[in-house]
């Protein structure tokens, strides 16, 4: 079984509101639930968040959420963290977790797909996108990560992508 994961916070340091900002009449952090959506190869998809905007969003889209607790996790906490609270708040065991980092717009379904085989026929622990040499927000972990305590694995795929990472609202204006 395969899962996906956007981990959409509320507050951004950098960007106030940066996952709910309206980007051509969608919230930022839609951009990486959709690709998602579109895979045939992910079973269950879930939002994680800790805003009731977001939340209510995915809802209205029947889009399942796992709700973030102030006490479950902190602001600064890194992301693996985040997608290891949402991986142990379900009750199934998943062979693969994909997540595309909620400030990434630009994925495709084609980049998912092509990382997910990438990772099975290779018995990889991870593959990661990448536009240019940057890194992009596409992860895709096997069950071995979400379940050891260490941040990034030795055996590492890539998938090219033309996805960037939005920091501030002019990256917004240099991505199109």
């Amino acid at each position: 079984m395969i899962l996906g994961l956007v981990a959409a916070k509320e507050n951004s340091n950098r960007f106030p509101g940066k996952n709910k900002y309206i980007l051509d009449g969608k919230p930022l952090f839609w951009y990486s639930v959709e690709p998602l959506l579109q895979s045939e190869l992910i079973d269950d998809l879930y939002v994680v968040t800790d805003s009731e905007f977001i939340q209510n969003y995915c809802l209205e889209r029947n889009v399942k959420t796992i709700w973030r607790p102030k006490n479950a996790t902190r602001d600064e906490d890194k992301l693996i963290n985040i997608l290891r609270f949402a991986y142990y708040s379900l009750e199934i065991e998943y062979e693969i977790v994909v997540s595309i980092m909620a400030n990434c717009p630009n994925h495709d379904v084609k980049e998912i797909d092509k990382g997910i085989n990438l990772l099975k026929a290779n018995n990889l622990n991870e593959v990661r996108s990448y536009n240019d040499g940057t890194e992009s927000g596409l992860l895709i972990f096997n069950k071995f990560v979400m379940q050891n305590n260490f941040d990034i694995s030795y055996y590492v795929g890539s998938v090219d992508t033309k996805a960037t990472e939005i920091h501030f609202l002019d990256d917004l204006n240099n991505n199109k």
